[in-house]
């Protein structure tokens, strides 16, 4: 039996979603809507709010812009609790490792991602599978997130500190992860008809969970050169955003320049990187050029 917990922006979303639960999750469940359509509160707040209402005692967060493909879904979750008594959180789509730069969930190298979903984009479909049954990880994307009502007791949403709608999954995850396993399962394929949204809400809260984190990050066990190649790549990668978000340089820099940001770099890339973030600024060269 499954409590499953929709925090709610879009009517006819939550219908489809509805029905699609009841059409494939093959066990007795509940769902929770909690109503946020006039955008009154945070996701970690609409989650606790939903969770400290379920009867059930095994939790699914799931966004409600998705459609599940496999059947009898809910049978894998429940099977795979009652397996795995150390487990955390299950979901479709994580990482092995977290950098300590604030970065999305995935790092994209070395084969650290695991995935099951159909995503959407705003030009494309990406159609990602994976071939592990249950693949421990360090992160999770929120867009499905199980757990235990036991453990979510003991580790609720963070709802003072990520009080919008971005880093409440991977906070949850690394607050669950210092003492379950976090899991990506590849026996149930999701399909999300949204992808994120990296504003400058994404910055900022992405800045708030590394500052949160630092005593812990980076999370994962890569050797010292893939850590340093993931690092570097997500340094870029968010500094370009910033960039394209029209941040002040002075902000850029700060951020560049603070924690353990630019350890295990040349001084040769750290010297570059400066030059050519200056460079988009005066439009000397082309910000899509700054990657």
């Amino acid at each position: 039996m499954l409590s499953i917990v929709i925090c709610s922006k879009d009517k006819n979303q939550f219908i489809n979603v509805s029905k699609n639960i009841e059409e494939t999750i093959g066990i007795d469940y509940e769902i929770i809507k909690i109503d946020n359509i006039n955008n009154d509160f945070g996701i970690c707040k609409a989650y606790n709010a939903g969770a400290s209402l379920s009867k059930y005692q095994l939790l699914c967060f799931v966004h409600e812009d998705i459609l599940v493909h496999t059947q009898n879904w809910g049978k894998v979750i429940i099977n795979f609790f009652n397996k795995n008594q150390e487990a955390g959180i299950l979901g479709v789509a994580g990482s092995k490792y977290k950098s300590i730069v604030p970065s999305i969930w995935a790092q994209g190298l070395y084969n650290t991602d695991s995935l099951n979903i159909i995503q959407h984009y705003a030009d494309t479909v990406a159609n990602i599978n994976s071939t592990v049954k249950f693949d421990e990880v360090k992160t999770l994307d929120g867009v499905f997130l199980c757990c235990t009502k036991e453990i979510w007791s003991k580790n609720k949403f963070d709802e003072i500190n990520f009080d919008k709608f971005h880093f409440y999954d991977l906070d949850f995850c690394t607050q669950v992860g210092q003492y379950n396993k976090i899991y990506a399962t590849g026996e149930i394929l999701i399909e999300h008809f949204s992808s994120g949204n990296l504003n400058r809400d994404w910055v900022e809260y992405s800045v708030k969970y590394t500052r949160k984190w630092l005593h812990i990050l980076p999370l994962g066990n890569l050797s010292r050169n893939q850590q340093k190649l993931i690092e570097w790549r997500n340094r870029k990668i968010l500094f370009f955003r910033m960039n394209i978000l029209n941040y002040p340089l002075i902000d850029i820099l700060k951020i560049f320049f603070s924690w353990k940001f630019i350890s295990n770099s040349s001084l040769y890339d750290v010297i570059g990187f400066v030059v050519k973030l200056f460079l988009t600024r005066i439009k000397i060269i082309k910000s899509d050029k700054f990657y």
